[in-house]
């Protein structure tokens, strides 16, 4: 199976993003609590539901002490070759931060993110990437909006003011990702906050956006470019995430919107040979997945396999 394109995933994924902003903002209310484990089995559950093709598993073994990761995307294709990307998970909390950010990490690392950042090399197609789950009132840290200051800038690539911006709305922040190297380093620079959501925003975009910036043009509204689903995707995503995570971050991909599926990859570095848990997980139906064997147990608790449907050859006329 296979999904249609990605702008039913993006548009998908923006609508999950809101739905977790106002589970966050509700959960300020007494008896009211959610931790990063259950709103991301909610949110990719309302993923699988709302996009056809979306194959997602999850299983009660799995190595996610030993590669830091709460679960992976696996994008691509056996022809182009896959990508695989590693989410850990983080919930904002009332004070304005990730109070959980730094939890301990294995025996040979300090701190998870240490554990997750370990376990990912780009030469080998593989990125750590930390997902924040947002939500507050307005005002909380701008006067009159939901924006995190100065997350708005990222958010659009026009360079516009939030509320000239037609690309995103602040709540598209309630999944918002930021590169693993780039949470490190706010956690061990001197003079920082270490768990503070403004700083940490200051580098992140909605999660919608690992599939494809929006285009950089000021003439537009819309906000996903009617030709995203052209050329080659599994390129453009890429390049985004080449970008988010080694050329200059989410002010990087902001600024290279408009060109990122022209940005110079190495196909190479694609996995091309995918992991025995992967490979079975394929051959079953997606769901439980109960692993075999020690080689079979998943990285993480839960697996999803974004794959691009072929493009439909036009009949020719006769």
């Amino acid at each position: 199976m296979a999904i249609e394109s990605l702008q039913a995933l993006c548009t998908a994924m923006d609508q999950v993003a809101l739905d977790t902003w106002r589970r966050l903002e509700d959960s300020r209310l007494p008896g009211r609590r959610f931790d990063e484990t259950s709103v991301t089995d909610s949110n990719l559950d309302a993923l699988r539901t709302q996009v056809p093709g979306l194959l997602i598993w999850q299983s009660s073994q799995s190595n996610e002490r030993e590669t830091g990761a709460d679960w992976e995307w696996w994008i691509g294709d056996d022809d182009a070759g896959w990508l695989c990307v590693r989410m850990q998970a983080k919930r904002a909390y009332e004070g304005g931060t990730y109070a959980q950010l730094r939890h301990g990490g294995t025996a040979e690392d300090t701190f998870q993110y240490d554990t997750l950042i370990r376990g990912c090399d780009p030469a080998q197609g593989r990125y750590p990437f930390h997902v924040f789950y947002n939500g507050w009132p307005k005002g909380e840290f701008h006067p009159g909006t939901h924006w995190a200051v100065p997350a708005y800038w990222n958010a659009c690539p026009n360079m516009q003011d939030y509320d000239k911006c037609g690309h995103a709305e602040p709540r598209h922040y309630g999944c918002a990702i930021a590169s693993s190297h780039y949470v490190k380093h706010v956690c061990e620079a001197k003079g920082r906050s270490k768990y503070s959501v403004v700083e940490h925003l200051s580098q992140a975009v909605p999660w919608s956006y690992a599939f494809g910036f929006p285009p950089h043009n000021s003439n537009r509204e819309e906000r996903w470019d009617p030709q995203i689903d052209r050329g080659d995707w599994l390129d453009r995503v890429h390049g985004t995430l080449e970008v988010l995570s080694e050329r200059g971050g989410a002010s990087g991909a902001r600024d290279a919107s408009g060109h990122l599926h022209h940005i110079p990859i190495d196909r190479n570095r694609r996995i091309f040979d995918l992991p025995s848990y992967v490979q079975s997980m394929r051959r079953m139906a997606p769901g439980f997945f109960d692993p075999g064997t020690e080689e079979e147990v998943p990285a993480a608790p839960r697996t999803v396999i974004v794959k691009r449907q072929a493009k439909r050859s036009r009949s020719r006329r006769r």
